[in-house]
């Protein structure tokens, strides 16, 4: 614990997906044949690549798939020094993105099964008491590979201490006793899922958790407004948006290397769905007589539709005695049975948020977006 307080970034997870990526590098070139100085630049060149691809952030939701463009990216660089220098780049390249993809599945893995045995999880302190607060809060005691165990909630608004009936976890008090509370009861991180806008002493209170060790998540939207930055993209946990917090931002190289790292990332992503987007596309419309569906996420969420495959097939009713029709749904076909089982349904949408990416340059959003709750959070385009 000591040590994680005075460098936050070894309590994570990315001194080990470091570890394991230069290992996985050097036993690709081992295997390969290439000499040491170019194996050793390449190595160089592979960690800084995955580092500028967020690959070495700190993740709530372990998958390596995500991971899988940010890769072939990396090991892409790595034989392009290997070819330059040596000439062997086809074999060393194939060798060092199966390497690292081994390597990466390995380390993530080992923390998904830390976590569920409770050796890596964080108690976790939840700052606020609404419908958001209340599902992260039971999404995190149901899923404990997510690292973070909820130990109570801290009350805001102007009755904090009216709040406790239907929560399933403690009220531990307001947010005005925020130190007591963190000093009574010590906890690795905060989540601030505020459902309503803070009052003035509630975003200090909040904002001083920033110059704390601890970490402190946040639901972009309702943040208040200050110096948070948001140096990673955000993670959905059942359907909700959270970003981890810095009291600095990204510096503008990083922020610019990075940016390119995520257009390249975002094309290399582009071109291995496209022609899967394609293929699903003619099926789609042979099944169904259409290709995309346009579903609405609700007025109250605020955030724009969505388009999804078509899996059903309209046909029309007509209505007795008049001359109109009702298009009506009809039933799922073999098409779309197996694109709702594999999720490959949501996949416009995907393929359309790259190209957004791809257009504005994305890259990591520092500021956080505070106001009304329709207001887009950290990483939307």
């Amino acid at each position: 614990m000591t040590v994680r307080r005075r460098v936050p970034w070894l309590g994570t997870v990315a001194p080990a997906l470091m570890l394991a990526g230069a290992s996985g590098v050097l036993l690709a070139g081992v295997v390969s044949g290439v000499p040491a100085a170019p194996l050793a630049v390449a190595t160089a060149v592979a960690l800084l690549l995955a580092r500028a691809a967020d690959l070495h952030r700190p993740r709530l939701v372990l998958s390596v798939i995500e991971d899988l463009p940010g890769l072939l990216v990396a090991a892409a660089s790595a034989a392009v020094v290997v070819g330059i220098a040596d000439g062997h780049a086809a074999r060393f390249g194939l060798l060092c993105f199966g390497c690292l993809t081994l390597a990466h599945a390995l380390v993530l893995a080992g923390t998904l099964l830390l976590r569920r045995h409770g050796l890596l999880g964080r108690d976790l302190l939840v700052i606020g008491t609404g419908v958001e607060a209340r599902r992260l809060a039971l999404t995190l005691v149901s899923r404990p590979e997510l690292g973070l165990r909820p130990a109570g909630f801290v009350g805001t608004g102007p009755t904090p201490t009216s709040q406790a009936r239907g929560l399933p976890l403690t009220l531990l008090g307001p947010v005005a006793l925020l130190p007591r509370i963190m000093a009574e009861r010590p906890v690795g991180a905060m989540l601030v899922a505020l459902s309503c806008p803070a009052a003035d002493h509630e975003a200090a209170a909040i904002q001083r958790l920033l110059t704390t060790p601890t970490d402190v998540y946040a639901v972009p939207g309702r943040f208040p407004t200050g110096q948070a930055h948001a140096r990673h993209p955000r993670e959905v946990v059942d359907g909700v948006p959270v970003v981890l917090l810095h009291q600095r931002g990204t510096p503008r190289p990083v922020r610019a290397a990075r940016r390119l790292v995520e257009v390249m990332v975002a094309l290399v992503t582009l071109l291995a769905l496209l022609p899967i987007f394609g293929a699903l596309a003619v099926l789609v419309r042979v099944e169904t007589g259409g290709v995309l569906v346009r579903r609405n996420r609700g007025i109250e969420s605020g955030r724009p539709a969505v388009h999804t495959f078509r899996t059903r097939q309209a046909r029309s009713v007509g209505r007795p005695g008049t001359t109109f029709s009702v298009a009506i749904p009809g039933r799922v076909g073999p098409v779309g049975r197996l694109l709702r089982r594999t999720r490959l349904v949501a996949l416009p949408e995907l393929v359309w948020a790259l190209l957004r990416r791809v257009r504005h340059a994305g890259g990591v959003v520092d500021g956080i977006v505070a106001g009304s709750a329709t207001a887009p959070g950290p990483h939307e385009a």
